[in-house]
Protein backbone atom coordinates (compact mmCIF):
# COMPACT_ATOMS: atom_id res chain seq x y z
CA UNK A 1 0.00 0.00 0.00
CA UNK A 2 1.56 3.82 -1.15
CA UNK A 3 2.50 5.66 1.82
CA UNK A 4 1.03 9.51 2.34
CA UNK A 5 3.25 12.31 3.23
CA UNK A 6 2.19 12.97 7.02
CA UNK A 7 5.21 13.44 9.14
CA UNK A 8 5.24 13.20 12.99
CA UNK A 9 8.50 14.19 14.52
CA UNK A 10 10.87 11.63 15.71
CA UNK A 11 8.86 9.06 17.76
CA UNK A 12 11.70 7.49 20.51
CA UNK A 13 11.91 3.58 19.02
CA UNK A 14 14.32 2.18 21.60
CA UNK A 15 15.79 4.04 24.79
CA UNK A 16 19.39 3.34 24.53
CA UNK A 17 21.09 2.74 27.05
CA UNK A 18 18.23 4.11 29.29
CA UNK A 19 15.54 2.56 31.14
CA UNK A 20 12.14 3.25 32.43
CA UNK A 21 10.71 5.94 33.88
CA UNK A 22 12.54 8.47 31.84
CA UNK A 23 14.85 6.45 29.09
CA UNK A 24 17.39 9.26 29.13
CA UNK A 25 15.54 12.02 29.30
CA UNK A 26 16.82 15.33 30.39
CA UNK A 27 15.92 18.79 31.70
CA UNK A 28 17.15 22.03 29.88
CA UNK A 29 15.70 25.70 29.49
CA UNK A 30 13.73 27.37 26.80
CA UNK A 31 14.10 31.17 27.46
CA UNK A 32 10.48 32.30 27.90
CA UNK A 33 11.25 34.30 24.40
CA UNK A 34 11.88 31.64 22.40
CA UNK A 35 10.10 30.04 19.59
CA UNK A 36 7.69 27.25 19.26
CA UNK A 37 8.95 23.48 19.78
CA UNK A 38 7.04 20.58 19.54
CA UNK A 39 6.60 16.83 20.69
CA UNK A 40 8.95 15.02 17.96
CA UNK A 41 11.27 18.04 16.83
CA UNK A 42 14.72 18.04 17.02
CA UNK A 43 16.40 20.94 18.79
CA UNK A 44 19.88 22.33 19.59
CA UNK A 45 21.86 24.59 22.07
CA UNK A 46 21.39 27.96 21.79
CA UNK A 47 24.71 29.65 20.91
CA UNK A 48 26.28 31.67 23.36
CA UNK A 49 24.08 30.32 26.60
CA UNK A 50 25.71 29.94 29.88
CA UNK A 51 22.30 28.24 30.78
CA UNK A 52 22.00 25.32 28.77
CA UNK A 53 19.08 26.67 26.84
CA UNK A 54 17.62 24.83 23.60
CA UNK A 55 15.91 26.33 20.88
CA UNK A 56 14.01 24.58 17.96
CA UNK A 57 16.57 22.90 15.59
CA UNK A 58 17.94 24.43 12.39
CA UNK A 59 19.19 21.68 9.90
CA UNK A 60 22.60 23.10 9.41
CA UNK A 61 22.18 25.24 12.34
CA UNK A 62 22.33 28.95 12.33
CA UNK A 63 24.06 32.32 13.90
CA UNK A 64 21.75 31.45 16.98
CA UNK A 65 21.11 27.76 17.10
CA UNK A 66 24.09 25.02 17.06
CA UNK A 67 24.32 22.18 14.06
CA UNK A 68 24.52 20.04 16.68
CA UNK A 69 22.00 18.55 17.68
CA UNK A 70 20.98 18.60 21.50
CA UNK A 71 18.07 16.06 21.22
CA UNK A 72 14.40 15.52 20.56
CA UNK A 73 12.10 17.53 22.64
CA UNK A 74 9.48 15.46 24.00
CA UNK A 75 7.58 17.90 26.16
CA UNK A 76 7.33 21.03 28.84
CA UNK A 77 6.34 22.81 32.01
CA UNK A 78 5.97 26.49 32.44
CA UNK A 79 4.19 29.07 34.31
CA UNK A 80 1.55 30.26 32.30
CA UNK A 81 0.48 33.94 32.34
CA UNK A 82 -2.82 33.54 30.91
CA UNK A 83 -3.84 30.57 32.96
CA UNK A 84 -2.07 31.43 36.17
CA UNK A 85 -0.91 28.02 37.04
CA UNK A 86 1.57 25.80 36.06
CA UNK A 87 1.35 24.32 32.88
CA UNK A 88 2.71 20.21 31.72
CA UNK A 89 2.16 21.00 27.86
CA UNK A 90 3.72 18.55 24.55
CA UNK A 91 4.55 22.05 23.30
CA UNK A 92 5.70 24.93 24.05
CA UNK A 93 4.07 27.77 22.05
CA UNK A 94 6.63 30.45 22.13
CA UNK A 95 5.25 32.72 24.56
CA UNK A 96 3.10 32.62 27.85
CA UNK A 97 5.53 32.65 30.12
CA UNK A 98 7.47 35.29 31.95
CA UNK A 99 10.41 32.62 33.34
CA UNK A 100 12.45 30.12 31.44
CA UNK A 101 10.57 26.99 30.35
CA UNK A 102 11.82 23.32 31.57
CA UNK A 103 12.14 21.46 28.75
CA UNK A 104 12.25 17.15 28.77
CA UNK A 105 14.76 16.13 25.97
CA UNK A 106 15.58 12.71 25.13
CA UNK A 107 19.78 12.92 24.55
CA UNK A 108 21.21 9.16 25.17
CA UNK A 109 23.36 8.76 22.49
CA UNK A 110 22.24 5.48 21.59
CA UNK A 111 18.10 6.08 21.36
CA UNK A 112 16.83 5.55 18.03
CA UNK A 113 13.46 6.89 16.56
CA UNK A 114 11.05 5.84 13.63
CA UNK A 115 10.73 9.32 11.27
CA UNK A 116 8.80 9.44 7.78
CA UNK A 117 11.13 10.40 4.80
CA UNK A 118 10.34 12.37 1.86
CA UNK A 119 11.85 11.99 -1.51
CA UNK A 120 12.67 9.47 -3.65
CA UNK A 121 16.14 8.89 -3.06
CA UNK A 122 14.37 6.79 0.41
CA UNK A 123 12.33 3.74 -0.60
CA UNK A 124 13.73 0.58 -1.41
CA UNK A 125 13.56 -0.29 -5.01
CA UNK A 126 13.47 -4.02 -5.26
CA UNK A 127 12.61 -5.11 -2.13
CA UNK A 128 13.17 -9.06 -1.52
CA UNK A 129 15.21 -9.69 -4.80
CA UNK A 130 19.19 -9.43 -4.28
CA UNK A 131 19.45 -5.86 -5.33
CA UNK A 132 17.93 -5.03 -1.74
CA UNK A 133 20.78 -4.06 0.05
CA UNK A 134 22.46 -1.98 -3.16
CA UNK A 135 19.40 0.44 -2.89
CA UNK A 136 19.13 0.77 0.48
CA UNK A 137 20.16 3.95 2.46
CA UNK A 138 20.31 2.08 5.75
CA UNK A 139 24.02 3.38 7.12
CA UNK A 140 23.83 6.37 5.41
CA UNK A 141 24.05 9.80 6.91
CA UNK A 142 20.62 11.63 7.05
CA UNK A 143 19.56 15.62 7.54
CA UNK A 144 15.66 16.72 8.53
CA UNK A 145 13.41 19.21 7.24
CA UNK A 146 11.65 21.02 10.42
CA UNK A 147 8.06 20.83 8.92
CA UNK A 148 4.96 22.78 10.79
CA UNK A 149 4.15 21.21 13.89
CA UNK A 150 0.47 20.97 14.53
CA UNK A 151 -0.73 23.23 17.86
CA UNK A 152 -4.23 20.72 18.50
CA UNK A 153 -1.77 18.24 19.16
CA UNK A 154 1.69 19.39 20.37
CA UNK A 155 3.21 16.94 17.67
CA UNK A 156 5.89 17.71 15.46
CA UNK A 157 6.23 18.08 11.78
CA UNK A 158 9.66 17.26 11.05
CA UNK A 159 10.97 14.81 8.75
CA UNK A 160 14.28 13.01 7.03
CA UNK A 161 14.82 14.77 3.67
CA UNK A 162 18.26 14.21 2.38
CA UNK A 163 20.49 11.25 2.53
CA UNK A 164 24.05 11.27 2.01
CA UNK A 165 28.05 10.63 3.04
CA UNK A 166 28.57 13.90 5.01
CA UNK A 167 29.57 12.80 8.34
CA UNK A 168 28.01 15.52 10.07
CA UNK A 169 24.64 15.59 9.41
CA UNK A 170 22.63 14.97 12.45
CA UNK A 171 21.17 11.49 12.24
CA UNK A 172 22.36 7.86 10.58
CA UNK A 173 19.91 5.47 9.10
CA UNK A 174 19.24 2.10 10.62
CA UNK A 175 16.81 0.54 9.43
CA UNK A 176 13.42 0.72 7.92
CA UNK A 177 9.97 0.49 9.80
CA UNK A 178 8.67 -2.00 8.81
CA UNK A 179 4.57 -2.67 9.84
CA UNK A 180 1.16 -1.03 9.94
CA UNK A 181 -0.58 1.97 9.04
CA UNK A 182 0.84 4.71 6.77
CA UNK A 183 4.58 4.81 6.56
CA UNK A 184 5.51 1.19 6.74
CA UNK A 185 5.72 0.33 3.11
CA UNK A 186 9.22 0.60 2.56
CA UNK A 187 9.14 0.44 -1.16
CA UNK A 188 6.85 3.16 -1.88
CA UNK A 189 7.37 6.96 -0.99
CA UNK A 190 7.42 8.71 2.05
CA UNK A 191 8.18 5.44 4.05
CA UNK A 192 9.17 5.13 7.90
CA UNK A 193 13.02 5.01 8.72
CA UNK A 194 14.75 4.40 11.99
CA UNK A 195 17.32 6.41 12.77
CA UNK A 196 20.16 7.61 15.44
CA UNK A 197 22.21 10.17 16.63
CA UNK A 198 25.13 10.69 14.60
CA UNK A 199 26.13 14.37 15.34
CA UNK A 200 24.27 15.17 18.96
CA UNK A 201 25.87 17.02 22.22
CA UNK A 202 26.92 12.87 23.07
CA UNK A 203 27.75 11.92 19.70
CA UNK A 204 29.55 13.46 17.03
CA UNK A 205 31.02 11.82 14.02
CA UNK A 206 33.34 13.82 12.15
CA UNK A 207 33.69 16.13 14.57
CA UNK A 208 34.73 15.21 17.95
CA UNK A 209 33.85 12.08 20.36
CA UNK A 210 31.53 9.20 19.23
CA UNK A 211 29.91 8.72 22.20
CA UNK A 212 28.67 5.00 23.81
CA UNK A 213 28.19 2.69 21.18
Amino acid sequence: MANTFAPNGFLQYQGGAGGAPTFAQSTRKIPYNGGAIYTGDPVAPVIGSANGYIAQAVATGSSTVSATLAGIFVGCKYLSVSQKRTVWSAYWPGSDSVYDVEAYVIDDPNARFVVQSSGSAFPITNANTASTLASSVQGQYAQFTIGTGNTATGRSGAYISSVGTTVTFPFVIVDYAVGFGNGSDPTTQYCNLIVGFNNEVWRTNGAGPTGIS
